[in-house]
């Protein structure tokens, strides 16, 4: 999908109150946290969550995951047998996968690198 489609479809989505997860940090199957987009008062607005607070105040409308090979895959929360899990390939393996997403660590440290004064 070419760029301009794909920007589109990052704002139906967020249009709909659904967020966008764009990397997360997994360690042993479970998600400690991820970024992810929203929509307030009409801009996007980034932000990093931990898996509490994505359980805590999932939205009605959803999740996506926009994933490095340029697709959304909506992200499906199920309820395992001690803990909820998130996944995007339709599985109710008890386990946290949003598909091919960079790190939240990762992405912090290019900001910053993004910042550097020499």
């Amino acid at each position: 999908m070419k760029h301009d489609k794909l920007t589109e479809r990052a704002r139906e989505i967020l249009k709909s109150e659904a967020v966008i997860i764009s990397a997360a940090d997994i360690r042993e199957g479970v998600m400690e946290q991820v970024q992810l987009y929203f929509e307030s008062e009409g801009q996007s607005v980034m932000d990093v969550v931990s898996k509490d607070d994505l359980v805590q105040n999932w939205p009605d409308a959803g999740a996506y995951a926009f994933n490095s090979d340029g697709k959304f895959r909506k992200v499906t929360m199920f309820e395992g047998e001690e803990d909820m899990f998130f996944r995007v390939d339709g599985q109710k393996t008890e386990s946290d996968d949003f598909g091919p997403l960079p790190g939240v660590t990762f992405l912090e440290v290019l900001e910053e690198i993004s910042q550097l004064k020499m």
